[in-house]
């Protein structure tokens, strides 16, 4: 108990009188002027059979007689055992991204269908350390035989690496010890799954990585032109994302929502994130108020996004101008709102941004399969690149690295909103599709050590 603890400090400090007992120093005087015994305590506990302590506490424990404490222990004392394992399981639930714990991620949905209607067995195990061997080898073998299942039977349809079916493996570990608190194999190491893998790296022709590509600038504005004209509420919506998306370098989850998320004002972007605003010199922009999703857990929207209107190509403000006036929110509900929303009210998701944009990539005649929700933020980057920004700056810009985005909020305003226009203004071919291809564009030591020479003076970041 963390009183009896807390005793146990106070008394420890105090010399030893020679002829007492400890138990003697144990004895606090309570309220009520008698003398009581943390023995007494745990007897009188011991034989109600109850967690809780006697009315008449020790004077570390208490009662406060007003105020928020008071009020969280009448909390405490109130809550039921159904309303605590409720409370506790929301918040185990919230630690993945699905929000159900693993429950909805691609290796448990596989789990489950390789086990249940397969096998016919139980996917879960409740082995310790002093199970049978035999227990923990046939927990073992069965996830070995489902990895190999992934790997020569191809339920997907589609050909599933070796690095692919230990992800899933590594999916289902977790989700067994969230959900059952024990290990699926008990205490046997996971050796036997690692020297498989590598034997069906050896036997097994492994599916070359699939590369995407990224949104070509010239692409983008004539899909939006073709087939987002822009006339309803809907297409407003759509095409001010994708411009938001392919000019502020934003990853899908950054302005959609992904699966098994609850709609978030504190994360996700709202209405009330956007603020327009021009310069001296009369040239419009934007600052979107966000929050990178590579941050840490917890933290809020802590990035300014500037952009400046002035693309040739993709104009990302005159979207978001158009968006506010074709879907208009009454002022009060902006906070409440989501920034880009289905007819329904709900906010976009990453799977549907995956799907728009293989769709407007398809019906220019390319290969949908060479598209995904992150071709936005590869296409803005190759756009950049090819405009003759410097690669530091991209990166930066781009919050690679929470530290270069640090660097960015530092840059001049200027130089900030110049990364929108040059984006949205240049067209490039297919040799510099790839120079982007995925998320490892990390800022080198040479390019940080540029960025802060260049953003880290006393310029002006008003």
């Amino acid at each position: 108990m963390p009183c009896q603890e807390a005793h146990s400090l106070r008394c420890s400090s105090r010399p030893r009188r020679s002829g007492s007992s400890r138990g003697a120093w144990s004895r606090r005087r309570s309220g009520d002027g008698s003398w009581r015994s943390w023995g007494r305590w745990r007897h009188a506990r011991r034989d109600k059979g109850s967690p809780r302590l006697p009315t008449q506490a020790h004077p570390l424990c208490s009662p406060p007689n007003a105020g928020p404490t008071l009020s969280a222990l009448q909390s405490a004392r109130k809550a039921s055992t159904d309303q605590l394992a409720a409370l506790r399981q929301k918040f185990l639930s919230a630690a993945t991204v699905d929000g159900t714990g693993g429950l909805q991620t691609t290796g448990v949905r596989w789990w489950l269908k390789y086990v249940v209607l397969g096998r016919r067995c139980l996917p879960f195990t409740h082995l310790t350390a002093g199970s049978s061997f035999e227990e923990k080898l046939a927990a073992e073998n069965m996830l070995l035989d489902f990895a190999l299942w992934l790997v020569l039977e191809r339920p997907s349809g589609r050909r599933i690496s070796a690095r692919s079916a230990a992800k899933y493996v590594s999916q289902v570990r977790a989700w067994h010890l969230r959900t059952f608190r024990t290990h699926l194999c008990g205490d046997l190491d996971y050796s036997a799954m690692r020297d498989t893998l590598r034997g069906v790296c050896r036997l097994v022709q492994q599916p070359a990585k699939r590369q995407r590509f990224g949104i070509r600038t010239q692409d983008l504005a004539t899909a939006m032109r073709r087939r987002l004209r822009g006339g309803t509420a809907a297409d407003a919506n759509w095409r001010a994302a994708l411009a938001t998306g392919f000019c502020g370098l934003l990853r899908a989850a950054e302005f959609a929502m992904q699966a098994g998320e609850a709609f978030d004002a504190a994360k996700h972007l709202t209405r009330a994130d956007v603020t327009f605003r021009r310069t001296r010199a009369g040239k419009e922009y934007v600052i979107l108020q966000m929050r990178p999703a590579k941050r840490r857990t917890g933290e809020g929207k802590t990035v300014p996004l500037m952009l400046a209107s002035g693309g040739t190509l993709v104009d990302p403000v005159k979207e978001l101008k158009k968006l506010f006036e074709a879907d208009p929110v009454p002022r009060a509900e902006w906070a409440s709102t989501p920034l880009f929303r289905n007819e329904d009210g709900s906010a976009l998701r990453v799977a549907q941004v995956r799907a728009v944009v293989k769709v407007l990539m398809g019906g220019l005649g390319l290969d949908p399969r060479r598209f995904g929700a992150h071709s936005l933020r590869i296409g803005g980057a190759s756009a950049g690149l090819a405009g003759k920004l410097e690669e530091q700056t991209l990166r930066a810009a781009g919050r690679w690295q929470s530290d270069a985005a640090d660097l960015y909020i530092r840059a001049s305003k200027e130089a900030m909103m110049n990364i929108a226009i040059v984006i949205g203004s240049t067209p490039f071919e297919d040799l510099e599709r790839g120079v982007f291809m995925d998320e490892e564009l990390m800022v080198t030591s040479v390019g940080l050590r540029a960025a802060r020479e260049r953003y880290g003076s006393d310029e002006d970041s008003s």
